[in-house]
């Protein structure tokens, strides 16, 4: 026995010397009688609150392994896995749409309730959808961000296509970046309709981004994609998400950074 932790109180039991608990607790008369011991060892304060400890490291090593391997599968990109309401800049009035889906995701997957982001190219509309999954992941929900060219892929390579589709609608959330800029082709238009039904019949929410107007979409004439705008239209709640683009600031600052790097080098 270590005596710097442990002693031996006045009943005789022994107590642990930092939290002043009992280490040992004396059994009942007839249970010495069967047993032919007078106590058994308990937990003191110390040894409870160090395997709580234990407990709740594991907890998190378990829930940061789980937000990973979600989040792996999720973003088609790295980069995308930084796109989160911490790293935003505020730039974007709209991100307050963002956080009030998160915030209400519960009542928001209950009634299926969808997104669409419309605006013009590069005013941050795939980065508001990559908040929003960063939040869910980070809940361990599961989530998918993809677009329809990469799903149709999928499909072509897939042995059983509607098990494909089956498995891309079975996530808690999806999202499908940049509607409109696939391949105008008889299989690939087939492809995102029956995504977008399946989803849409399944009452699951999914985000959609687009660089087409609302009013693109309800004018269309051609049939085919007047189902698939009638199925996006009809379950996701239209946002337009406006501004100057962030893509070509970022161009701007680089090239001031290039040209203030070209002038010292020129200065020398």
């Amino acid at each position: 026995m270590d005596k710097d932790k442990f002693y031996i109180g006045k009943d005789g039991l022994e107590y642990c010397a930092v939290c002043q608990e009992p280490v040992e607790k004396e059994l009942p008369e007839h249970v010495q009688e069967v047993f032919h011991m007078k106590t058994h060892p308990r937990q003191c304060a110390c040894v409870r609150a160090q395997m709580e400890k234990e407990k709740q490291e594991r907890k998190e090593r378990e829930h940061q392994q789980e937000v990973e391997k979600n989040t792996v599968i999720c973003f088609p990109e790295r980069a995308m896995r930084e796109w989160n309401f911490a790293n935003d800049d505020d730039s974007n009035p709209h991100m307050r749409y963002a956080k009030q889906y998160v915030e209400h995701w519960d009542e928001v997957k209950k009634k299926g309730m969808g997104m669409l982001l419309w605006g013009d190219v590069g005013t941050g509309k795939s980065y508001m959808a990559a908040c929003i999954a960063n939040a869910l992941l980070e809940q361990e929900k599961r989530v998918l961000m993809t677009n329809f060219t990469t799903i149709s892929n999928g499909v072509f390579a897939a042995i059983d296509k509607n098990d494909y589709i089956e498995a891309i609608c079975g996530y808690d959330l999806l999202i499908l970046d940049d509607l409109g800029s696939e391949r105008n082709s008889g299989f690939v238009v087939e492809n995102v309709f029956s995504v977008l039904d399946r989803r849409v019949c399944s009452d699951k929410p999914m985000i959609i981004t687009t660089n087409l107007t609302v009013k693109e979409m309800r004018e269309t004439k051609n049939l085919d994609y007047k189902r698939i705008y009638d199925r996006v239209l009809g379950s996701c709640q239209p946002i337009c998400i406006k501004g100057e683009s962030h893509r070509r600031e970022k161009g701007n600052q680089n090239k001031r950074v290039f040209e203030q790097i070209f002038r010292e080098e020129e200065s020398e």
